[in-house]
């Protein structure tokens, strides 16, 4: 659509059928109005205000003299020919047309005017809106009379330039076209009051310029060319007044249509302007309307917030209210139940007593009736005392007779099998010995052999571990997995919250960031796997370079990893100061190098140091503890400085020995300089970079069992949910209800 750049700006506006032509005759004795065909051209010409009669127009009979000389008369006043598809405006003389003030030619496949449009010398209005104009000709700068030209809807690339030449143009409009600049010798045209272009397409001058209107655009122009801008109101046009001479009633008549035109056009600008101010006002009722409605609904929120707030608080009043009932009730039973059993044990104890009474009783009882019964047979036992004693001896010489017999008999039989089986023994035993001696030998050689694999399948398997441990790449990205696997929890737990409260705009916030965080997750994992396989197959190779026979391959493959230095531990000992390295050389404390890197000793802080903090860093040797004293003390009269003599209460340590705790614990040491500002390089600073970084400690209990803490991830959703136990039905997400494909147990997820 065009936009107007000036509010003056007057509007033409298509007919919405070939009937809306008008057809406005004019003769000497009165006006005819006359309605024609929708394939006929609409020619007519302004009529006087004061003819009524109307007459209809045959087809098909011969016109007389009188209707030729009207037509003729009306040719002379406008020609209307809109809406009737043609495609070109020629076949004819312009020459005919000289005296046509308004041209109306819109909504028609017209691509080209003729060369000779320059003949209509007393053309005011010319209308091409809704063509299929891509140039205009040369001549048309001979239409010096011309006042309002519309281009609107046609397939101008450029602006024609023959309309520079128009010095009486008050009204331009070339919207819906495809014209970007405007030339700079525009501005030749002063009479130009309204110029209607497309402020989004056009770029020279800018379309800031174009905002504000006609006046700035040509103020833009004038200032290009160099020259002065005068205001159209000082160039006065002889609007109504062609050079040709014509009847005063013509005049007047033109001077009506042109004027019925205009206000038709202001009107219709007018009613555009209404329009656009309902709008206006319309849009700010619904903005007004919408505000109200989002107060009302935050209001809303914060209302069920508030109840559920409310709600909340009563539940936990409840809970703890229920929680105190129930431990009094625990309480009651215990006490119900320690003296149910300390009746119960009283009863018992009671019971026992009263046994023992009985059987005490029951004991005395029988003494006595024994004792009685005993003196009831005493005088007959005294009379067969005799008899007894005497039989008593023969029994016992026959049994020891008897007996003697039995004991040689046994000696004898017992000789004989002894003899019999120490033979059998001896020979078993000959044969027995030599076969265990064989299989014990055998077995032993068995046991040492899957020892020996075992013991070397172990410490292939602890250089891996140590390999994995020692390797930086391999701990970078577990620490980067774990970093991510945490704040996938802690998203995990917030969305919970968030779909609990109901916010879907949060909720998708946290949805986007979740699925760029198992991006992240899962080409590190791929990271992690391939690093993996990569250490895989460097043992694989230092297997199939391993000589024959050769032992405690993978023991001495150990020993090798551990003795190797870390390359943080490289990197510090190349940050440590040229000084500290001097006073130690020349000591002949070389070995403790790496001691000192360690701890970033720097010379202000080894300036400061004691014998006992030497002897609590590690440096056990007397006579180096004191090389190394006696070295500072010759840096430190060099230097201008003075030891102070084991003031280890003012002596300062670093920052970083803080943060070792080798010193913890000591009251009577301060720290008081800082750490040693040498930034770390190489893979050093990557990794203190990454460990620096820690994620929000956040956790869920499981959706599932709502007991336990949420310690598995699923992989593609990316949420943390679900406990270790109740994750083993699942196949879909509890959340998303997205298909797990992977399971991922969380190592760092805590109680």
């Amino acid at each position: 659509m065009g936009q107007s750049v000036s509010n003056a700006a007057p509007h033409h506006q298509r007919p919405r059928s070939r009937s809306n032509s008008r057809n406005v005759t004019d003769g000497p004795g009165g006006a005819d109005d006359t309605d024609s065909d929708s394939d006929s051209h609409s020619v007519g010409a302004l009529t006087p205000s004061g003819s009524t009669k109307k007459k209809k127009m045959a087809f098909f009979r011969r016109q007389s003299d009188a209707a030729k000389r009207r037509m003729d008369h009306q040719l002379y006043l406008a020609l209307i020919l809109s809406d009737n598809w043609l495609s070109a405006f020629s076949n004819g003389k312009m020459s005919d047309l000289k005296t046509i003030r308004v041209l109306d030619l819109h909504c028609n496949e017209i691509k080209t005017l003729p060369s000779d449009i320059g003949e209509l010398s007393n053309l005011q209005v010319l209308n091409l809106t809704e063509n299929r104009m891509i140039r205009l000709p040369e001549e048309f700068s001979h239409l010096q009379h011309l006042q309002s030209l519309y281009l609107k809807g046609n397939k101008l690339k450029h602006f024609p330039p023959p309309i520079c030449g128009l010095h009486c143009l008050r009204l331009l409009d070339i919207s819906e076209n495809e014209i970007t600049t405007l030339p700079p010798q525009l501005c030749n045209v002063r009479t130009l009051e309204t110029l209607i272009v497309d402020v989004h397409k056009i770029t020279s001058p800018p379309s800031e310029v174009c905002k504000k209107g006609t006046e700035d655009i040509m103020k833009n122009l004038c200032a290009a060319c160099g020259t002065e801008y005068l205001p159209p109101s000082n160039f006065l046009l002889n609007v109504l007044d062609p050079p040709t001479i014509t009847a005063s009633s013509t005049n007047t008549s033109i001077n009506k249509a042109l004027k019925e035109e205009e206000d038709l056009m202001e009107k219709r600008r007018l009613e555009r302007i209404e329009m656009e101010r309902q709008l206006a006002q319309s849009i700010a009722e619904q903005t007004e309307l919408a505000a109200v409605a989002a107060q009302q609904k935050q209001n809303f929120i914060m209302a069920v917030t508030e109840d559920q707030n409310k709600l909340d608080k009563e539940l936990e009043e409840l809970s703890h209210k229920k929680e105190g009932e129930r431990q009094k009730l625990v309480a009651y039973l215990q006490e119900v139940e320690e003296g149910t059993s300390s009746l119960i044990k009283k009863m018992l104890e009671m019971n026992e007593k009263a046994r023992k009474a009985e059987e005490l009783l029951e004991a005395v009882e029988k003494e006595r009736m024994e004792a009685e019964e005993w003196f009831t047979v005493r005088s007959e036992e005294i009379q067969n005392l005799r008899k007894e004693e005497i039989l008593r001896n023969m029994k016992a010489m026959l049994a020891e007779t008897e007996a003697f017999e039995k004991v040689r008999s046994n000696f004898t039989d017992n000789k004989d099998n002894m003899m019999r089986q120490a033979l059998e023994n001896e020979q078993a035993m000959s044969q027995n010995q030599v076969e265990s001696i064989m299989y014990r030998k055998e077995i032993d050689q068995m046991m040492l052999m899957d020892m020996l694999q075992k013991q070397e399948q172990l410490q292939k398997e602890a250089f891996e571990a140590l390999q994995l441990q020692r390797d930086a790449k391999h701990q970078r990205i577990s620490s980067q997995i774990s970093l991510i696997e945490e704040e996938l929890a802690s998203l995990t737990a917030l969305e919970i919250q968030r779909r609990e409260l109901r916010t879907e705009e949060e909720v998708n916030i946290i949805a986007e960031k979740r699925i760029a965080l198992i991006e992240v997750l899962s080409q590190l994992l791929h990271e992690q796997e391939a690093r993996q396989e990569e250490l895989k197959k460097r043992l694989e190779e230092m297997e199939e370079r391993r000589e024959d026979e050769q032992t405690d391959y993978w023991l001495v493959q150990f020993q090798r990893l551990l003795d190797r230095k870390p390359q943080a531990l490289i990197d510090r000992e190349h940050n440590l100061e040229i000084a500290v390295v001097t006073i130690l050389q020349d000591s002949g404390a070389e070995e403790y190098i790496p001691l000192f890197a360690r701890h970033r000793i720097s010379i202000e802080t080894l300036l400061q140091i004691t014998e006992d903090d030497l002897k609590q860093m590690g440096v056990h040797e007397l006579g180096l503890r004191k090389s190394i004293l006696r070295n500072i003390q010759v840096y430190s009269s060099k230097e201008g400085a003075k030891v102070p003599e084991k003031s280890i209460g003012d002596a300062s340590k670093g920052q970083e020995m803080i943060n070792s705790g080798k010193f913890a614990g000591r009251d009577d040491v301060q720290f008081d300089h800082p750490p040693p500002s040498a930034p770390p390089t190489g893979r050093n600073a990557t990794i203190q970079s990454q460990v620096s970084i820690t994620a929000r400690g956040l956790n869920s209990e499981c959706v599932v069992c709502l007991d336990k803490v949420s310690d598995v991830l699923f992989l593609y959703c990316g949420h943390v949910c679900v406990c270790s136990n109740c994750c083993a039905p699942l196949k879909e997400c509890p959340l998303c209800r997205a298909q797990i494909v992977q399971v991922i147990k969380l190592t760092s997820a805590e109680p």
